[in-house]
Parts: structure tokens; C-alpha cells; sequence
């Protein structure tokens, strides 16, 4: 039998239908970016930034302070993220550097983002060094810790400051033995991240085998006031979009000592809109050291920096 409906009831039944689909097309965009991120083991229940962007930061070696502390200061969710560095300085490597801080690590439940800086020539990143960095990272994931692997960091700047030694050839040489190493390892993903650049200039940079990079990111610190989209804007469309790779942030923070900044350039990492901008943006890292200056938002910082700092977090 037909059942014939008042028009009144027909319009609000279409009404209805309408704020379905918007409601579905909106979370369908909300979800973009958990998607994106949801191989690269990245805790749920972990640090975000207003933006839903999981967030953590690289602890101060030379203070020796521990993510504990940091998580202990801010107060809230723990980091989703703990960078730290190491340097190969020959051709035996035991990562001792990394080892130090292996159950704060552990305890910690963010993912491990190393920065494993070979000081030697990139022609000694053979496949036996290779072998020793696959084998200390084994040491971390074994114990169910995801690694993001940011080998050669800044390469484009340290090759030039003398940090690094070689050229583009002996350093994708180096990218390809790392690469091979770990590949078995399901745990670790390759980070490829260069220092701020134009993004033309960082294309003999980039891997000649896109399969071996697993997140792309960029090392920022601005000396200015400037938008999310002139900083990263540009690499981000040339090799996160153009290769659909996860865009993470390894490090950054402020390029001069100003407190004003600092709170200027966390917010605009914590409020752009990643659903309609940048939906393969799926984490960050704050260099949150005392070097030369102070680029902390949490450690030793006054009460209105601190406030102004979880402001940008969710609670």
C-alpha cells in the first residue's frame, strides 16, 4: 500500500537526509588525518594539539632532562612524540647515545624519532654500518616501541656547515644501505627531513627510491612572524602531497630568543587546518632546549608562558 507523506514531512525528512550526509562528509574529513597516521603507530591517547595533530618534543640532553619531566610539567596527556640525537662517528656504532635513554623511552609510550647524524664521511654508511643502526634500533622495538628513523637529518645545511661530509651521490648511497637495513623491521619507518629550504633546491635531496621514504618532513625555526602555509606550504605540496607521504614536523621551534614568538609559532602549528590544508600533517615535535637561547614552552618558563603553551593542547 502507498503512503503518501504531507509535504511539510517530505521537506523535513529531506532536511534530515541533507544534515546526514553533511554530518557524514564531515567526519569522513575529520578522519583524514587519524587514517593517514594510523600505520605509524602513534599513541591514541597521547598529546595533540588543538588541531588533533599528536605533538611531543625532543628533551634537553645538555640539561639532562627526561620526557618524564616534561609530561610531569605540562600536565596533561603524555607526549606523542620523543626526538633525540646521535652521531656515527666511525665505522663501529653501538648507539650509545640513543641507549642512554631507552627506558624513559620505553616508559614514555611516544614514538622514538632518532636522529641518527653520520659525522663520518656518507661513504662509510655501508651496509655493515647500516647493519649496527637496524640492530640498536632492533633493542628499541623489541620492547614495542615504534621508531620513525630521521637518518641524516638536515643534509642540505649540514653538508654545507661541515657537519656532514660527502655529496648527494654518497649521501643517497647512505639513505639506500639505512633503508635496506630496516626495511624488515615493520616498527621503524624512514623520516626523510631536510632543513627549511626552497623546495626545488631539496629535490636532488630527496631519495631516487620514493619507496624507502615512509614520512617526509621539514627542520623550521622562523626568525619571524610567518603563517604555517609560508613555511611549509610549499614542501609540503612537493613531496608529503606529490608522493602521498605522512608530513610530520622532526623539530622546530623559534630562530631567535623571543618568548613572544615562540607562543606566535606553536599557535600556528597547533590551529592550522589540517582537515582542509593538510591532511597528511600527522605529527609534531618542539625542540624544547636551552641553546644559545631558550627555545622551551614548557621547562623552566614562567606561568603565563606555560599557560599560554597547554592553551594550545587539548584537554
Amino acid at each position: 500500500m502507498r503512503v503518501f507523506l504531507p509535504a511539510r514531512t517530505i521537506t523535513l525528512l529531506a532536511l534530515l537526509g541533507l544534515a546526514q550526509v553533511n554530518a557524514a562528509q564531515s567526519n569522513s574529513t575529520t578522519q583524514s588525518n587519524s587514517t593517514t597516521s594510523g600505520g605509524l603507530g602513534l599513541p591514541t591517547d597521547a598529546l595533540k594539539t588543538k588541531n588533533s595533530v599528536p605533538f611531543g618534543f625532543l628533551p634537553d640532553v645538555s640539561a639532562q632532562t627526561t620526557m618524564a619531566e616534561i609530561n610531569k610539567a605540562v600536565g596533561m596527556s603524555p607526549a606523542s612524540t620523543y626526538g633525540w640525537y646521535a652521531q656515527i662517528t666511525g665505522s663501529s656504532w653501538d648507539g650509545s647515545q640513543l641507549l642512554s635513554q631507552k627506558q624513559d623511552i620505553i616508559d614514555s609510550k611516544a614514538v622514538f624519532i632518532p636522529a641518527v647524524m653520520p659525522t663520518v664521511d656518507m661513504s662509510a654508511i655501508d651496509s655493515d654500518v647500516a647493519a649496527q643502526v637496524a640492530s640498536v634500533l632492533k633493542q628499541f622495538t623489541d620492547e614495542g616501541v615504534e621508531v620513525w628513523l630521521r637518518f641524516a637529518h638536515e643534509v642540505n645545511y649540514y653538508i654545507t656547515s661541515g657537519t656532514y661530509h660527502g655529496d648527494v651521490d654518497s649521501y643517497q648511497t647512505a639513505w639506500a644501505n639505512i633503508a635496506a637495513a630496516v626495511k624488515d623491521n615493520p616498527k621503524i619507518k624512514m623520516f626523510w627531513c631536510p632543513n627549511w629550504a626552497d623546495a626545488d633546491s631539496l629535490a636532488e635531496w630527496f631519495p631516487k627510491d620514493s619507496s624507502t621514504v615512509d614520512i617526509v618532513g621539514m627542520d623550521a625555526y622562523p626568525k619571524s612572524q610567518q603563517t604555517f602555509d609560508q613555511v611549509y606550504g610549499s614542501f609540503y605540496d612537493t613531496f608529503a602531497k606529490k608522493y602521498n607521504k605522512p608530513f610530520a614536523i622532526g623539530e622546530t621551534g623559534p630562530g631567535v630568543g623571543d618568548d613572544t614568538l615562540k607562543e606566535y609559532w606553536l599557535k600556528q602549528i597547533a590551529e592550522v587546518d589540517v582537515q582542509q590544508n593538510y591532511p597528511l600533517y600527522v605529527a609534531g615535535c618542539w625542540f624544547e632546549y636551552y641553546k644559545g637561547y631558550d627555545f622551551r614552552i614548557i621547562m623552566d618558563q614562567s606561568s603565563s608562558i606555560v599557560s599560554e603553551t597547554k592553551a594550545e593542547f587539548q584537554s
